[in-house]
């Protein structure tokens, strides 16, 4: 099947003019050392024609966007989060409806993680050439096999989808899918809190409050750092590094030399991480009251089995494999909720929205 390269604004403009309301979409982008994803390609199938468009040499895509973001449309993705990410920061919104193949897959019991081209072989007999995975796709210009690599993605997804949604109404979980879908949509765009950050630190259960009040005024920094800069989070200051700063309380650059961080760290940033931490220390009233893990609570154990049991036997009355009903987050969240939180009325675990509070009732 034969593709139009898209490297000017009025073809662009000519090309998204389809009354096509089921559009297979895929991105090629590149985020090794940044923030942001770099738009390399983007591609569309509308069932007759398959468009790669080209972002570094299209300077309007508004075209695209006003497709996308049109109601009436369902824009194909396969494991999609990350297409999402990148379509929200260029074009400032998520497409208005998504439908994930890999999320069909799994509600049907073929696999929770399955990649496109097993998926693909699996459902239409068609082995795909994967061999330009990793290619540069902001280089130019791309060859032939890279732009018929990139066309595939999407000429196949079409297909594919229609073929899972069928499966998906026979068995009756359109609408479930269709929640999931947008669910994980749009949290994947959600705006992080830059001081809720130390929360979801490795080790930050380890240290006192605070040790705790330094990591958070680090972890919040950090990631204002990275989004300005659009560097990517580790190549601010590593992970590892803000937990020592954190638990030795550095006063000088003799004492958080001390402390081997990459000289890069020190000679950039040395200054700043010195102020964080003495501001983080002024305030002992702010500081955060300690992480106690979930592993750590007495029925811990008995609960976790308690619920993945329930769970599964649930997910087989229904036909839907219990981990896509609930994965060990979402069972933490879960506890976390009734356990920390009190069951406060100001936020509402996973498991209890949704098809998923519909499925499961009471039970939990």
């Amino acid at each position: 099947m034969t593709y139009t390269l898209i490297t000017d604004n009025q073809h662009l403009i000519e090309a998204c003019h389809t009354d096509a309301t089921v559009l297979a979409l895929d991105t090629e982008f590149i985020r090794t050392r940044t923030f942001y994803a770099k738009p390399g390609l983007y591609q569309l199938f509308d069932g007759q024609n398959t468009l790669l468009i080209d972002p570094i040499a299209v300077s309007d895509l508004s075209p695209l966007w006003r497709l996308l973001h049109d109601p009436k449309r369902v824009s194909i993705l396969h494991s999609g989060s990350e297409d999402i990410e990148l379509l929200h920061q260029q074009s400032g919104a998520i497409p208005a409806q998504v439908h994930d193949t890999q999320l069909a897959a799994a509600f049907l019991g073929l696999g929770s993680q399955l990649g496109f081209a097993p998926l693909v072989e699996k459902l239409l007999g068609v082995s795909l050439d994967k061999a330009h995975s990793r290619t540069d796709w902001l280089a130019r210009p791309l060859s032939n096999e890279q732009l018929n690599y990139a066309a595939d993605d999407v000429i196949y997804l079409y297909p594919l989808y229609q073929k899972l949604m069928e499966q998906l109404a026979e068995k009756g979980l359109t609408e479930w899918f269709e929640q999931e879908c947008t669910r994980v949509a749009h949290k994947r765009v959600q705006a992080v809190d830059p001081n809720l950050v130390y929360q979801d630190m490795k080790y930050a259960w380890t240290l006192d409050r605070q040790g705790l009040a330094i990591l958070q005024a680090l972890c919040a920094w950090r990631l204002t750092e990275a989004r300005r800069r659009d560097l990517a989070i580790n190549f601010v200051v590593k992970e590892a590094h803000l937990l020592r700063i954190a638990e030795r309380a550095p006063k000088t650059m003799d004492d958080l030399a001390k402390l081997e961080l990459a000289p890069m760290e020190i000679r950039r940033h040395g200054t700043t991480l010195l102020k964080l931490v003495q501001a983080a220390l002024a305030d002992p009233e702010r500081w955060p009251q300690p992480v106690t893990r979930l592993i750590d609570y007495p029925d811990y154990k008995a609960e976790l089995s308690r619920i993945r049991s329930l769970i599964n036997a649930t997910g087989e009355q229904a036909g839907i494999p219990g981990d896509v009903i609930a994965s060990k987050r979402m069972i933490h969240q879960y506890l976390s909720w009734k356990w920390r939180f009190n069951e406060s009325e100001h936020m509402t675990p996973t498991l209890l929205t949704g098809w998923r509070k519909e499925l499961l009732g009471t039970k939990l």
